[in-house]
């Protein structure tokens, strides 16, 4: 751990702080049953009575449903415990006394490990300790409470957002950790009600934090990427607090229009293009929102700072919670569908530059086919135009390999319907259609032909107007951001007669990003989270090389030396195939071309089957399955 003492003095993280119920002074009333006080009573002797008098001398006149109630009667009674008989002690506390006395070892453990790592520890439970609201470094359990109520695990959630709300520049890290097997399903909700930025945060079971080197694998990721992590901590805060300012002078602004200036823009502005004036103010109001955010200095050099991120070094992606980055592209293109409802009257809209359509077609069912509204505006509003020209697409099933960055097909990468669902739209620049006022008329009306299912923003509607005008003079638009895709990935290596065999039974969090080459081209890279690649590594290290074939036991001895191999898979430096079925790709160890792993697309790989000859020389066989969009939804 020498290397990792010297990385935590070096980004300054001297305080840590432990918090689990274990560390409490006494148990709490909801943590003993009412079965087992009734057999404390019971077993008193008389010595047990008079003692109990002496400890709390209100014990004669009180009911004892106060008493079981009171945390003062308790802790009296924990704290004395070993002064009543034994019968009495054990049948109210030996089931708490003996969990919190192994929990808490473990715990100590814990602290230990970090006091040699050069730390101040501090453990604590469920009332606060002073000490821990300077803390950098927190570990806290899901459940702050014995039984592992809901209520506990409120709790938890409350004593991390003491600890981090008043450090919005500088937050501390913080590693969830529990028995329970909630701990995954609920870490998501505990994050982002205890206010906690991804970039701060991670999760790891007690059972595997226990483990060797587990400590060491999940401090040194959050601690090599913290002055990234504080980067991007700043521009959230900046944005939290240049919001409100900017909110605050953008509504002094709003405040002074009065009902006269809005008479004179509908005389002179609006009655001349036929628009409404609600639309319009809104138009009016995210432009000059817009403009005060671009104001506020605090946020334009946070935003500066995010410049002196090294993406080459990016932390290691979490899969389970990840930002829904499709959803951020879908509302970068497309306006809030609440937004349309300020261009209708009586229920069918008011036509717009930028409008998507889907068609209706005779049996009453939408169909794959849309268009979009490619009419200028101004000739929409005043309506100039004889027809209007709609641009027609189709829709398509939003895929890994439909995620692409290059020029051809045309297309509006993803959009979200109205049932949830998404798919991707592929423009067809040489099928272009009109209508007449009257017939576009009759297509909105309730039964008709045509359904608005969104609005493209103007920058995205008009690059595809320009497109059909010409190839030339594209408006520009913001880098489209990669997308994920959750896949099923399973580990196997070759065994010492050339069969595959599975390195791991389970099937491990995975996920393609689609991300693009230099030349444009689409790119598939393979993503495994923290946790399955310390599965991988484990797996890997508690194998015997003599149960591996010849050919690759080399290769196999070279990846359990190298730790550097596994953070490929956490990095996303693991490319794999495009489509199912296509060319492996190999992943070879930094300065070792014999050290590597094949990546596979497909589910044409299973335990026992004989692998070809040149299969055999890697170290890891990885085989990637895609899910079904329903499936992957769910996974989702």
């Amino acid at each position: 751990m020498t290397d990792l003492r010297a990385l935590l003095k070096e980004r300054a993280i001297e305080r840590a702080v432990v918090i689990d119920d274990v560390f409490d002074d006494a148990p709490r009333p909801d943590e003993l049953a009412a079965e087992s006080w009734s057999t404390f009573f019971d077993d008193l002797e008389e010595s047990d009575r008079t003692q109990l008098g002496q400890l709390y001398p209100r014990y004669e006149e009180t009911d004892l449903e106060e008493l079981v109630a009171s945390e003062t009667f308790i802790e009296v009674v924990w704290r004395n415990r070993g002064a009543f008989s034994t019968a009495a002690r054990s049948a109210l506390f030996s089931e708490y006394e003996n969990t919190n006395v192994a929990e808490r070892a473990r715990l100590n453990e814990l602290a230990e490990a970090l006091i040699a790592l050069g730390l101040n520890c501090t453990c604590m439970g469920r009332d606060l300790d002073v000490a821990a609201s300077t803390a950098q470094l927190i570990f806290v359990d899901l459940f702050l409470g014995y039984k592992q109520t809901e209520g506990d695990f409120r709790c938890a959630i409350s004593r991390v957002r003491e600890l981090v709300e008043h450090r919005n520049d500088s937050p501390p890290l913080v590693v969830l950790m529990s028995r329970s097997p909630h701990l995954q399903e609920r870490r998501n909700e505990f994050r982002d009600s205890a206010g906690l930025l991804g970039t701060f945060f991670r999760v790891i079971s007690k059972m595997d934090l226990a483990k060797e080197g587990a400590l060491e694998n999940i401090l040194f990721r959050l601690v090599t990427h913290l002055p990234d992590a504080q980067r991007v901590a700043r521009f959230v805060h900046a944005w939290d607090k240049g919001l409100d300012s900017a909110r605050k002078r953008f509504i002094g602004l709003l405040r002074r229009l009065d009902l006269p200036d809005l008479g004179q823009i509908q005389a002179l502005v609006l009655e001349a293009e036929g628009e409404k004036l609600g639309d319009y103010l809104l138009d009016v109001a995210d432009r000059v929102l817009q403009h005060e955010i671009e104001r506020d200095s605090d946020t334009i050099a946070a935003s500066l700072g995010l410049n002196s991120i090294d993406v080459t070094k990016y932390p290691a992606p979490h899969l389970r919670g990840s930002p829904d980055l499709q959803e951020l592209v879908h509302r970068m293109i497309f306006v809030n569908p609440r937004r349309l409802a300020l261009t209708e009257t009586d229920g069918v809209p008011d036509i717009l530059f930028g409008d998507v359509m889907r068609w209706v077609g005779d049996d009453g069912q939408t169909t794959p086919e849309v268009c979009l509204v490619i009419t200028p505006a101004c000739d929409l509003v005043r309506h100039s135009a004889k027809r209007v020209l709609l641009l027609s697409g189709t829709l398509e099933p939003l895929l890994p390999e439909n995620w692409t960055y290059e020029p051809r097909p045309t297309r509006t990468p993803i959009v979200i319907l109205p049932d949830d669902s998404r798919m991707w739209v592929s423009w067809d620049l040489k099928n272009v259609k009109s209508l007449s006022w009257e017939e576009f008329a009759a297509a909105l009306a309730n039964g008709g032909k045509l359904r608005r299912i969104g609005r493209l923003r103007e920058q995205f509607a008009l690059e595809l107007q320009q497109k059909l005008v010409s190839d030339f003079g594209r408006i520009g638009q913001l880098a489209r951001m990669p997308a994920y895709f959750p896949v099923v990935t399973s580990v196997f290596y070759v065994d010492e007669h050339g069969n595959a065999q599975r390195l791991i039974q389970d099937e491990l969090e995975s996920a393609v990003i689609v991300g693009r080459s230099a030349e444009g081209k689409p790119v598939h890279r393979l993503v495994l989270s923290e946790q399955a690649c310390d599965e991988i590594r484990d797996a890997v290290l508690s194998r015997d090389s003599n149960s591996v074939h010849a050919n690759g036991r080399n290769a196999f001895d070279c990846i359990k030396s190298d730790k550097t191999f596994f953070l490929k898979f956490e990095r996303g430096e693991a490319e794999s195939p495009v489509k199912s079925g296509a060319k492996p790709k190999l992943l070879k160890s930094d300065g070792n071309d014999n050290a590597y792993a094949t990546i596979m697309r497909g589910d044409d790989l299973a335990a026992g089957d004989s692998t070809p000859n040149g299969m055999r020389r890697s170290a890891l066989l990885v085989r990637v399955v895609d899910l079904e969009p329903s499936t992957a939804d769910e996974a989702g």
